[in-house]
């Protein structure tokens, strides 16, 4: 991929959400790239999408350059440090890239995939989805589980949360025999939504991977594997770590 195709803008616009009791930084920013459709057009040609082994994601993806991933941090780093309440010497690095569309429909989804989730445990791992789609396909929310009231899960609390929320899954599927799964858009008997960022075209945000979040997709925008017409996205995860 040539440089112009993870260009920076020079000024995005960006504002800062704290979202939930925990008051957790989210990141939103505006106009991230020059030239958005050269990621677009990226998706279009060469590796195809496909679905991964043991990824719980929806829909298929493929790798994204390294590249991309290295602009936007190395680009956005200061602003990054200052939200997330790192030193100002810390390294960003990046983790991986890759780009994605959501394509299961809700019947095929499996129950795991119709809650909200966490991307890691680590506190210092910082997650991004930019928006290659229009605001139609649905942004993303993020949520606090009602029983335990965590709205994030580190170490400690996965041992317990994970098994709870299983019984949980499978107590309100017995209960709602009648009724296939769906995508989660909002609160729910598990889970009780605290805030929500729209897609926008050319709009990333970023937070704390550990924090329990799901995107909203949107069926009836169309669950399309064609990049130009599907809910397209990259998405990267990155650490924040000791000085360079």
């Amino acid at each position: 991929m040539d440089d112009a195709a993870f260009a920076l803008h020079p000024a995005p616009t960006h504002r800062v959400l704290h979202v939930g009791a925990d008051r957790e930084p989210v990141l939103v920013v505006d106009e991230l790239l020059l030239d958005p459709e050269a990621i677009v057009r990226r998706a279009e040609t060469g590796t195809a999408f496909q679905r991964q082994e043991g990824d719980f994601y929806p829909g298929i993806r493929k790798p994204l350059d390294m590249a991309y991933a290295s602009a936007v941090y190395a680009h956005l780093r200061e602003l990054l440090l200052a939200t997330f309440g790192a030193g100002g010497d810390a390294a960003v690095t990046p983790l991986s890239c890759v780009l994605s569309l959501a394509t299961t429909r809700p019947e095929a989804l499996r129950p795991i995939q119709s809650v909200p989730h966490f991307d890691s445990v680590e506190r210092n791992r910082i997650a991004s989805v930019h928006y290659l789609c229009g605001e139609r396909f649905g942004g993303t929310s993020f949520y606090r589980h009602r029983s335990t009231g965590f709205e994030s899960i580190d170490g400690p609390r996965l041992a317990g949360y994970a098994p709870r929320l299983k019984q949980e899954v499978m107590e309100e599927a017995k209960r709602q025999a009648a009724r296939s799964l769906a995508y989660i858009r909002g609160d729910t008997a598990l889970f009780e939504r605290t805030a929500s960022v729209d897609a926008k075209f050319n709009r990333a945000v970023f937070y704390r991977s550990n924090l329990l979040h799901s995107g909203d997709i949107a069926v009836d925008a169309g669950l399309s594997s064609d990049p130009r017409s599907g809910r397209l996205t990259a998405n990267t995860l990155a650490a924040i770590g000791p000085p360079r």
